[in-house]
């Protein structure tokens, strides 16, 4: 059984399909030149300014520490996954939109524990890594969030982020 798009989903869809073309032979008349993918429109970049660019709380959760037992169980890596999510690629305003659609879903779903990977960037300190933080800590997706610790190394490591909602 197939599920349906939202609208949200939807939309990505489209823009990813209109970016492909069928594969023809590399030689020969017929020969398909590539194409490169369209860049940032004007309204991702007006999007991009209106995100919330707070610095990251050093170490205080949205709701206090990780509870002793969750918090050996992530040091150990032995944290229950329901489910992951890659924000590898995307833009800052892509990411926080797929974020906050995943969290929203995960909450409806009755998931306590979602995997986001952000990945590390080019440098120690990645900007999805940085803003993740800040993402959770505002004022759309704190209610539900009940802690977020950084993820054990066969999670993911420093590029990954163990995020626990509210039940």
């Amino acid at each position: 059984m197939t599920r349906s798009l939202d609208p949200s989903e939807r939309l990505v869809w489209n823009r990813v399909a209109r970016t492909v073309s069928p594969r023809r032979r590399p030689h020969g008349k017929g020969a398909a030149r590539p194409t490169l993918a369209p860049g940032p429109t004007r309204d991702d970049f007006s999007a991009m300014m209106r995100l919330p660019l707070l610095k990251p709380q050093r170490s205080t959760p949205p709701s206090g520490p990780v509870p002793s037992a969750t918090d050996r169980g992530v040091r150990r890596g032995k944290v229950e996954i329901d489910s992951r999510l890659d924000l590898h690629g995307m833009t800052q305003v892509q990411a926080y939109k797929v974020l906050s659609t995943s969290i929203f879903r995960a909450a409806k779903r009755g998931e306590r524990c979602l995997l986001v990977i952000t990945g590390k960037g080019p440098r120690l300190e990645g900007v999805l890594r940085t803003q993740l933080p800040a993402w959770l800590s505002g004022a759309e997706l704190r209610p539900m969030i009940a802690t977020y610790a950084p993820a054990h190394a066969r999670h993911g490591g420093a590029g990954a982020w163990y995020v626990f909602l509210r039940s």
